[in-house]
């Protein structure tokens, strides 16, 4: 098992969380009260997006005028009402609780916005009064930038170098590795392992995840 780390900087969606299909639900469900038709085959264009970012693509490839208060709003309130029913990851949260139990710092480090992330914190049980998160509401720059990252490390008081960021996009592993951590890739999805900087270590279970991380975990490697 690898060096344990002195903090753990987590991903939110597709690392911790099965969100992924609920975001792009919403995005088609803005899209269709906008009269546009469109399915699965935007999903590359928005992993790992920030809603900034998604809105601007959409005006762009749809000619759609709506400004980001009223599109995110909308999008917002559709995902909220939906986010209680939202799952973990498989393993993903057994990694949490083992590194908790060994008494290693841990964030959250997102590119949805506030609303969003406390909804799957919620989702999740891992609201705390004590939990540093960092969503694109407290950074000028999301994802790819490394200013997420640098935050949460600032906020944890932990130098980057001696922190490491797990996450299951190309576009916040280029962040995470940007800010100078170490860089866990835990790919959702076969056809994004190659798009993985090749610093990033790429894992393909929880249970490789923990060893990793040098933690003990009592499940499959894979």
């Amino acid at each position: 098992m690898s060096r344990l780390p002195q903090a753990i900087l987590w991903d939110m969606d597709g690392t911790l969380a099965l969100s992924e299909p609920l975001h792009m639900r919403t995005l088609l469900a803005a899209l269709a009260h906008h009269g546009v038709t469109a399915g699965d085959e935007l999903h590359p264009l928005m992993f790992g997006q920030t809603g900034k970012a998604v809105h601007r693509i959409v005006q762009e490839r749809f000619g759609i005028q709506t400004g980001f208060h009223d599109w995110s709003a909308y999008r917002a309130a559709r995902y909220v009402a939906e986010a209680p029913q939202l799952v973990p990851r498989p393993g993903a949260l057994e990694v949490w609780h083992a590194a908790r139990a060994a008494g290693l710092r841990q964030a959250i480090v997102s590119n949805a916005g506030r609303m969003l992330l406390e909804a799957n914190l919620n989702a999740l049980g891992l609201q705390a009064p004590e939990l540093i998160s960092v969503s694109a509401n407290d950074v000028r720059h999301g994802k790819p930038d490394p200013e997420p990252y640098l935050r949460a490390a600032y906020l944890l008081d932990v130098d980057a170098a001696d922190a490491v960021a797990i996450e299951d996009s190309p576009t916040g592993a280029q962040a995470a590795l940007a800010a100078g951590m170490r860089v866990i890739g835990w790919p959702a999805e076969k056809e994004h392992v190659s798009l993985f900087a090749r610093q990033v270590e790429l894992v393909h279970g929880a249970g490789e995840l923990a060893a990793a991380l040098g933690l003990s975990l009592d499940l499959p490697t894979r």
